[in-house]
């Protein structure tokens, strides 16, 4: 069988078109071309797929129709759609079908292609194909075959490019074979896992490297050739805080720091000693900016940072960062919050009027915190400033000082509560505003992180929001388990998880117990007004037992200590089965009948402090 290849050759990519690229063209090439051993290599000037041994893309493909029970008509539909005879169909497994000759290998390349879905898409020609970049050539070989594939007017030729700045001449590809051979020989390495390898062993033998933005999954996709160079810059710029220095390094550059005042760079070929000349000074030029507007805002003290919010905007409609200020104090009050979360509160958005966070977005918090170390502020505030955003992912550290737990909660809280108010819901995969990240983080600052965040605080659809994402990060629990929880009188966020770990531990003997005292009392009383029962309508000498052993389990009911809860609510389980063995609910005296009623109304509210448990099927 032949070896096929297929080379989408572009201006250069992004990163995030290459990942998207990696992961999409294995599948499509199985759902398009029928083939397993597909090896892709993405690069930022290339998107190449290498089949080996192609099954014959003109052999029959089996086309399943109508089942064997259609009528006729449905029979000659398909056949016709198909361009075989009705009488030409045949059965397999109760379906009638048909062997029919598949599409065309260049129609299965286009399909392919078309497939892709990137991020970041446009139509490069008027009324053309869309693609994340200008398509500069197309290559499609069948072993030493051109496949007569066209893209958007562009027809594959039997060439490729080599490497833009040193070999960028078309060079022809005899065979699909040859390809790898070729560009490699051209200052070319398609295979991204071998970049990434020659870029780590480089940094590795240059040693002492660190990539703290994470940065070297974007480099290995920006580079064909891989240079590694160590560089330096003036050691007057290590008076600087060290974040800042890196982020310098990493923000825009991509560079890796090497401690002290070294760095690495990852070039795509050229004279490392110009290339290394040429880093070196943007660097200089990119720290001695960040010198210049650390020493200016330091200059203005935190104080006069935190005095110029009210001019500037948190988003439309939410006010001013003055404005939000103003709503974390209110929050980390009502969170309970000390001295330090109320100071660190008060100075947290400061930084949002310096000038090296807007040269650095990804320095806020951080270098609040910094401005104030050096006006003087204790260190409890100081670090609550710096973890004001944690976690800022869903396996991110947390906070490691109450009072930055308290200053995260109340800024993701506040975020939350003013987004939905506003209107701004996610929708789809549609989240500006970070709120699905947001809810998480605020679900494990509770439960991992033991910060006690009251249930009220949060507005009902803000809280439904943020319940959904607790269920998410419950994953080793059971969904209906977590949802019975989430409708438990649990005051508090934690308290919804300690629920549901503790209703997923019951045994199912005492599941099943609790669990019928509970449907039992929902079935039949469930629509019943709410209001009080009557001692002295009770007349069944049960339903006398039942209120008795009711008015003794609801301390435990209501109590913290949820193994003695969930005893007392099994404990009533014989006596609610007495209860309807033996007295008549739906009794013909309407005020007895209603007493009876609102008793199990009763139990059922008292039982479903622990959760609701018609949510677990049993």
């Amino acid at each position: 069988m032949p070896d096929l290849l297929l080379e989408i050759g572009c201006e250069e990519l992004p990163a995030s078109a290459c990942r998207e690229a990696e992961a999409q063209l294995p599948a499509l090439a199985r759902q398009h071309l029928g083939a397993e051993a597909t090896r892709v290599f993405v690069g930022p000037r290339r998107l190449v797929v290498i089949v080996e041994a192609l099954p014959d893309p003109s052999a029959p493909q089996w086309l399943k129709g109508p089942p064997v029970t259609a009528p006729p008509q449905a029979r000659e539909g398909f056949a016709r759609r198909h361009g075989v005879s009705p009488d030409e169909l045949e059965e397999r497994d109760g379906f009638l079908g048909a062997n029919v000759p598949g599409p065309a290998l260049e129609a299965r390349l286009e399909a392919l292609v078309g497939g892709l879905s990137l991020g970041k898409s446009m139509a490069w020609v008027a009324g053309g194909w869309r693609f994340a970049r200008p398509v500069r050539w197309l290559l499609a070989k069948l072993d030493s075959e051109t496949v007569p594939v066209s893209l958007g007017g562009l027809a594959a030729a039997g060439t490729t490019r080599g490497h833009r700045f040193t070999h960028d001449l078309e060079i022809e590809v005899p065979d699909a074979g040859a390809y790898l051979g070729l560009v490699r020989n051209a200052s070319v390495e398609p295979d991204q896992a071998a970049r990434r390898r020659l870029i780590v062993e480089a940094l590795d033998a240059i040693g002492g490297w660190s990539d703290p933005a994470g940065k070297l999954d974007e480099v290995v996709h920006l580079v064909e050739w891989p240079l590694v160079l160590a560089g330096g810059f003036d050691e007057r710029y290590l008076s600087l805080p060290e974040r800042v220095i890196q982020t310098a390094m990493q923000s825009h550059q991509r560079y890796f720091p090497l401690g002290g005042n070294r760095f690495a760079v990852v070039a795509n070929g050229g004279d490392p000693d110009l290339v290394r000349a040429g880093h070196e000074n943007v660097l200089e030029n990119r720290l001695a900016d960040a010198a210049f507007t650390f020493e200016r805002d330091v200059a203005q003290r935190i104080d006069g940072l935190a005095q110029r919010l009210g001019s500037i905007t948190f988003f439309a409609g939410a006010g001013s960062f003055a404005d939000k200020t103003e709503r974390l104090l209110r929050i980390v009050s009502q969170l309970g919050g000390g001295e330090a979360a109320r100071e660190a509160a008060r100075l947290a958005k400061a930084d949002q009027a310096a000038e090296l966070v807007r040269e650095f977005p990804d320095l806020e918090g951080y270098i609040g915190a910094e401005y104030a170390r050096l006006a003087g502020y204790p260190e409890a505030v100081c670090k609550a400033i710096e973890e004001q955003y944690l976690p800022d992912s869903a396996g991110g550290p947390l906070p490691a000082t109450e009072a930055g737990k308290v200053v995260a909660a109340a800024d993701k809280l506040d975020t939350l509560t003013v987004s939905f108010e506003l209107g701004h819901k996610p929708s789809g995969s549609r989240d500006p505003y970070g709120l699905r990240r947001a809810a998480i983080g605020l679900c494990r600052l509770a439960v991992e992180g033991g910060l006690t965040i009251d249930r009220a605080l949060l507005p009902a659809e803000v809280r439904e929001f943020v319940e959904e994402r607790l269920e998410t990060l419950l994953d080793d629990l059971p969904v209906e388990v977590v949802r019975a929880a989430r409708r438990s009188a649990a005051p508090d966020l934690a308290g919804v998880a300690a629920r549901a770990r503790a209703l997923a531990d019951l045994t199912d003997d005492r599941l099943a117990a609790i669990h019928e005292v509970y449907t039992r009392a929902d079935r039949i009383a469930g629509k019943t007004p709410a209001g009080d029962w009557e001692a002295s309508l009770l007349a069944e000498p049960a339903e006398h037992e039942l209120a008795a052993a009711l008015e003794a389990a609801r301390p435990a009911l209501s109590d913290s200590d949820l193994a003695a809860a969930f005893a007392a609510a099994e404990s009533l389980a014989p006596i609610v089965e007495r209860f309807f063995d033996e007295v008549l609910v739906m009794a013909e005296d309407p005020a007895v009948r209603a007493n009876r009623l609102r008793l199990l109304l009763d139990l059922r509210d008292a039982v479903g402090a622990l959760g609701d448990f018609s949510q677990i099927p049993l």
